[in-house]
């Protein structure tokens, strides 16, 4: 079935936030499902998942602030300030006060989700964890050591080749070189300040901020870097169920395998309806 694909702008507390919704061509009574993406990527990264998923309800993927075409905020921000921003952009949309919606987050995007619901449960009627950075201290330390702070784009004169060769020429299987090209596009995007995600990332305090989530939360497993740190959610989660679907490889399986993700979601987040 075909959906109908809109793309809007809606004021945030850093200026204007970017959202491109999806919906079914006839009405829907379900909770819109609102979608947040890893750093440094935009909401194109759930296109291909949010069309499907997009069959029987509305699917909200925003860009972060400082990430695809929202703006960006004025100095490195903390997970709760993308959260609360992003609640904002989505109280502006119309949700909250009796209006629930459901999310859905993969590797940044699952501890925005995190954040979100702690702090606004009367927003988030469930949630969809994926590829969450539960890390230990130890772990923190060697991610950010690799991956934190600003990256070398202006000292690094391969730099960008490198990253082009990795994401494009030899990406992922199961992702077309169309859509690789796409979404290194998106990953550029950020420029100088695409490090903010992950470094709200390495100051988030997963742990306690998990033991504040009271909603049923889908621990959904795929094979990557994280899929035991996402398992290790589940003794701090209150209502926590876990789906394992290890056959799929996580940053890939949102483009390769849509229809079984959304299967799976959905099948969650339909449990109470």
């Amino acid at each position: 079935m075909k959906v109908i694909v809109e793309r809007r702008y809606v004021d945030g507390p850093y200026g204007q936030i970017h959202v491109v919704g999806a919906r079914p061509q006839s009405d829907s009574s379900k909770p819109p499902l609102v979608c947040f993406h890893q750093s440094p990527v935009s909401g194109a990264q759930y296109a291909i998942f949010q069309a499907e998923m997009a069959q029987d309800r509305v699917v909200l993927c925003p860009d972060t602030p400082g990430f695809g075409s929202s703006d960006p905020p004025p100095s490195v921000p903390s997970m709760a300030d993308y959260a609360v921003a992003l609640a904002d952009g989505l109280t502006n949309l119309g949700f909250g006060s009796g209006k629930k919606i459901d999310v859905l987050g993969f590797h940044t995007g699952s501890q925005i989700c995190v954040e979100m619901a702690a702090l606004f449960p009367n927003l988030v009627r469930r949630l969809v964890l994926s590829s969450l950075a539960l890390m230990t201290e130890e772990e923190r330390a060697r991610n950010r050591a690799g991956f934190g702070g600003p990256r070398p784009l202006f000292s690094d004169p391969d730099y960008v080749g490198r990253y082009y060769a990795q994401q494009v020429l030899n990406g992922l299987d199961g992702v077309s070189m169309e859509r690789r090209l796409e979404l290194f596009a998106e990953r550029m995007r950020p420029g100088s300040l695409s490090w903010y995600g992950p470094e709200a990332v390495f100051t988030h305090d997963t742990e306690d901020r998990l033991k504040e989530v009271s909603q049923p939360t889908l621990l959904y497993i795929l094979r990557d870097t994280l899929s035991e740190n996402t398992r290790r959610a589940a003794s701090l989660v209150a209502r926590a169920t876990i789906k394992e679907r290890m056959d799929i490889h996580g940053p890939a399986g949102w483009d390769s395998h849509p229809k079984i993700i959304a299967s799976d979601v959905r099948s969650f987040l339909d449990a109470d309806l």
